[in-house]
């Protein structure tokens, strides 16, 4: 084997374990990263107190992917602040997350997935006005590959899909790595039956750990263990993040049912933002959309009160849903809404939730 053959193998085999590795990503650095798996962290107090931004920038790894992944291990920002001329709640420190997400306060744990289109670049922008010192984040991206048939270019995608299993075969011998094969076929390295094309053609295919990590389409978090908590942007802090607008999508079958037990919930009612007690439906969303009126609920599709069973609500608000227990029927899916208008008693929600086998219908 001559010394370009030792150079391709190499190549290619850095190719495949990097799909493995975590690769440091640098504020400010003013070029892109092309790697599955990248870490961020913030700069040191001294440096990050000499920023007012803090910009990166993600290109896709492969031209197959179709979400990124990001795992917040750690973001600590300043809290929500009220806007003195508007009286409304705002982020002055934040993280712009492409253009549909403006986080701020602390989200340690938390996650979110981001769909992309073929070949488009992830960008997060931590604006930084009150430059404190305090501020730390730590997130953790990976890179998440379809098959072609679900990549959002081709519109042809299927939510089934997502439970496909793909046979992914392994590396191809390198016993065989001779000069006269390494490139495969005439039109260079992935061409042709070779070694290398094999290699190749392999790390070009989503992978089986891929295809159970992505989401289904519409989902911005997605809950895959059978039992969990899920709290609200900037929980047990103040506030809860202002317009914010997500879906929170659990993994579970036709036949399986979703048991909810809201151990908080403290969101405004439509017109009566301090108002204490249960909120349902017209209590939580306006039927008719006007300034001023409030707009904070979970939706919670298919679902009934356990000690109630006659009482089916979607919308779900107020303050008075303490240690209740829900039951959801497919899809099992929550969506929150916040608007910017506040007061002391809107300190968001957390659930804990159990995947169960579905009992007899009602």
């Amino acid at each position: 084997m001559n010394c370009t053959s030792l150079y391709v193998v190499y190549l290619v085999l850095c190719l495949y374990f990097c799909r493995f590795c975590h690769c440091q990503l640098q504020c400010n650095s003013g070029r892109a990263q092309r790697q599955k798996r990248i870490a961020i962290q913030s700069p040191s107090g001294v440096q990050l107190s000499g920023l007012d931004h803090c910009q990166y920038e993600v290109t896709p790894w492969s031209n197959q992917v179709c979400q990124v992944r990001i795992d917040f291990v750690r973001l600590e920002l300043e809290q929500p602040q009220l806007n003195a001329t508007s009286q409304m709640l705002e982020c002055v420190d934040f993280l712009q997350v492409q253009q549909r997400f403006r986080i701020c306060g602390k989200n340690n744990g938390q996650h979110l997935y981001v769909p992309l289109q073929r070949g488009q670049v992830l960008q997060l922008l931590f604006t930084l006005a009150t430059r404190s010192p305090q501020s730390v984040w730590q997130l953790t991206l990976t890179q998440l590959e379809c098959p072609d048939s679900m990549l959002p270019s081709s519109r042809e995608m299927d939510p089934a899909v997502f439970a496909m299993p793909v046979q992914v075969s392994g590396l191809p011998s390198l016993q065989n790595l001779l000069p006269r094969t390494i490139f495969g076929g005439q039109s260079g390295i992935g061409s042709g039956n070779g070694p290398a094309a094999q290699l190749i053609q392999t790390l070009r295919s989503p992978s089986r750990n891929d295809l159970e990590m992505l989401a289904p389409l519409g989902c911005d978090q997605y809950w895959q263990t059978t039992t969990g908590k899920i709290v609200s942007f900037n929980f047990g802090s103040d506030n809860y993040v202002p317009n914010m607008k997500y879906s929170i999508c659990i993994k579970g079958m036709a036949n399986n049912e979703i048991s909810y037990t809201i151990d908080h919930l403290s969101l405004s009612k439509t017109n009566n933002i301090d108002v204490a007690g249960v909120g349902y439906d017209a209590d939580c969303q306006s039927l008719v959309s006007t300034v001023g009126h409030s707009s904070d609920y979970l939706l919670i599709p298919n679902s009934y009160m356990v000690n109630n069973a006659a009482l089916r609500p979607t919308y779900y608000c107020g303050n008075g849903l303490t240690a209740e227990k829900l039951i959801a029927r497919p899809p099992f899916v929550i969506y929150f809404s916040s608007d910017a208008q506040t007061s002391a008693s809107e300190t968001g929600f957390q659930l804990t939730y159990t995947v169960q086998q579905r009992q007899v219908e009602l």
